[in-house]
């Protein structure tokens, strides 16, 4: 089936004589479009960009060409993970006063989204968390609280925290164990939202490698490590951490006979899927009958 499906989109770009980048780009808004549509994401998409209309500059690989295509697949994501984050803090109840950190923040988007979002509602006190300078020169020029460290190395004395996020970011950590280990030792939070890329099997990314690419990459560039839900899951355990919510935010409308299947295939050859959230609550039973954390 997959030879099939290439041989047809080889020979559709032939035909046409346009450029591939371009059928690319067509076909990947025109099912991301419809994957918005059936998630029932539309409101929400449209709210976000009436809170921040550019995001243009969030992300430094991509900001040089930056367009419709980046915009609305940024935008679809960002509305999973805002609603992931309104899910884990209904959970809070009537309590006003929280402390939010979100942990790998590229530009303070996430958390402007979600001062807005939660107004009148809950009083939010944000934290970012970067090793890039140029990342925190962004946030703080949206007047957000910014630290420059790496995830590994937080610290944030006796602040409480009451929710972490970190938005793919962990397949960028040579050891997201023990990152999310220090977490669940050092602080005392009760949930995490996070979301990272979705493969049904897991493998090492590494990709500049894999393409034998011979230049300079920093962390925001490079996935070390992208694993299937099932396999997070169990690095969740280990670590101190279990899944209490989870779902994945596929790029393209699931259960249409034939164009979800061609569509799998193509973002599977191109991207990935989709995106795989979870909300994350403490559970140390397995993390502590380890005896060798180097801590």
């Amino acid at each position: 089936m997959n030879i099939i499906l290439k041989f047809f989109l080889k020979a559709l770009v032939r035909l046409l004589r346009i450029d591939a980048d371009e059928v690319k780009q067509r076909l990947s808004i025109w099912s991301i479009n419809l994957a918005i549509s059936a998630q029932g994401a539309t409101e929400l998409i449209a709210r976000l960009r009436s809170i921040i209309p550019d995001i243009s500059t969030q992300e430094e690989s991509t900001k040089m060409n930056f367009n419709r295509y980046f915009e609305l697949k940024w935008r679809s994501l960002q509305a999973f993970q805002c609603a992931l984050m309104l899910r884990a803090l209904e959970d809070f109840g009537t309590r006003k006063r929280l402390t939010v950190v979100d942990i790998g923040d590229s530009a303070g988007t996430h958390m402007k989204y979600l001062l807005e979002l939660t107004k009148g509602k809950f009083d939010i006190d944000t934290v970012s968390v970067n090793l890039d300078s140029r990342a925190i020169e962004k946030i703080r020029q949206r007047g957000l609280k910014a630290i420059l460290c790496r995830a590994e190395d937080l610290d944030l004395g006796s602040q409480q925290v009451n929710l972490f996020t970190t938005f793919e970011m962990l397949e960028h950590l040579h050891n997201p164990a023990f990152f999310l280990r220090r977490l669940s030792k050092k602080f005392s939070c009760k949930k995490i939202v996070l979301t990272v890329p979705y493969v049904s099997a897991s493998r090492v990314g590494l990709h500049t490698i894999r393409g034998r690419k011979q230049r300079m990459v920093c962390a925001e560039d490079e996935h070390i490590f992208e694993l299937s839900p099932q396999d997070w899951s169990l690095l969740f355990l280990h670590a101190g951490w279990e899944v209490a919510y989870s779902k994945i935010n596929y790029q393209y409308p699931v259960g249409i006979i034939f164009v979800s299947r061609l569509l799998s295939w193509f973002w599977k050859r191109t991207d990935f899927e989709g995106f795989w959230g979870a909300i994350l609550t403490p559970n140390t039973t397995y993390s502590d009958s380890y005896k060798d954390w180097d801590e």
